[in-house]
């Protein structure tokens, strides 16, 4: 069965965990993550590379543009980045593309916008000011030129979740048969608040106590931070399990890997669970929050951590 191919264009040096994360993520879509450091791309011996990369996005139908603070390398021959030429490229093909800048780059785009004749001006973010100029040819555009800022990967899966179901959303309602298309979604929410509402009453009537608990138990975890990361990194998560784990390290078997990274990033895959300093603090509080929270739930229904593993399988 064909795939959406989802080409990730960025510079390759600062922002390696973001595309790895990238990469896990377009993957658990069921779409296929074209990057040119995992060999996804045919290099033409009768090319010059930078041209196979070209060559490439025309095979793809969704391009994702990531700017930070790395110009990165020249394009054969010219004076513009790889990383420009390749959004020039999707530009002209019509391909669906979707920007996301560094937040700290984008705080200095502003401040060289409003001093843009000035040269003695530094900016600690970026290592080449062509970059502020890069940003402004991608917002000038006619079209394809959203852009979206991020501190790390989870704004950039938020923003690519919601505008890809805008996209996919987009696509079903421009068939011809609008309105059977909004009836078939209106009957699956019926549907899917019938089952819930059979479900909820199936669980309030049981004489299972600790069923009712469990539920109350996996709501807060399924809205809570650190699952998510859990998740990522292939663990399985479930009220039994944090509760009979007291630390994030424990329930990663003491196979956490911090990262000599500056800013915040996760990196799918492992063990080991790779993560930088920023992020393993935010996800030791995450990890603390969320248990405490279920310890508080359990001590409202008069059980103890104890109890409670001892009365659930799972």
């Amino acid at each position: 069965m064909a795939v959406p191919r989802v080409f990730v264009s960025s510079t390759c040096y600062d922002l390696k965990y973001i595309r790895e994360n990238l990469k896990y993520f377009i993957k658990n879509l069921g779409f296929e993550p074209v990057l040119s450091e995992n060999g996804d791309i045919f290099y033409n011996t009768s090319l010059h590379t930078h041209e196979s990369c070209i060559s490439e996005i025309q095979n793809t139908q969704i391009f994702v543009l990531i700017i930070g603070g790395r110009y990165g390398g020249k394009y054969k021959n010219t004076e513009i980045s790889i990383t420009n030429k390749e959004y020039e490229e999707a530009l002209k093909l019509n391909i669906p593309i979707f920007t996301l800048i560094e937040k700290n780059v984008y705080r200095e785009h502003h401040v060289y916008l409003k001093n843009i004749n000035n040269n003695d001006i530094t900016y600690p973010s970026v290592d080449n000011i062509e970059i502020f100029k890069f940003i402004d040819f991608v917002r000038k555009q006619d079209k394809n030129n959203a852009f979206c800022p991020f501190e790390d990967f989870s704004d950039i899966e938020l923003y690519l979740k919601k505008q890809w179901a805008g996209m996919l959303y987009s696509f079903l309602t421009s068939y011809s048969e609008k309105t059977k298309v909004a009836k078939l979604f209106e009957s699956i929410d019926t549907a899917t608040q019938k089952i819930e509402f059979f479900t909820r009453q199936l669980i309030n009537n049981s004489e299972q106590n600790v069923t009712k608990l469990s539920v109350n138990l996996y709501d807060i975890i399924a809205n809570s931070e650190i699952s998510h990361t859990l998740r990522m990194w292939g663990l399985r998560v479930s009220p039994k399990k944090i509760l009979s784990h007291d630390t994030l390290d424990k329930i990663c078997n003491n196979q956490i890997e911090i990262l000599k990274d500056s800013g915040y990033c996760i990196a799918g895959g492992g063990p080991p669970y790779k993560l930088s300093k920023k992020s393993y603090t935010s996800s030791l509080n995450y990890y603390t929050t969320l248990r405490e929270e279920l310890i508080k739930i359990l001590k409202e229904n008069n059980y103890s951590i104890n109890d409670y593993i001892n009365a659930v399988s799972d």
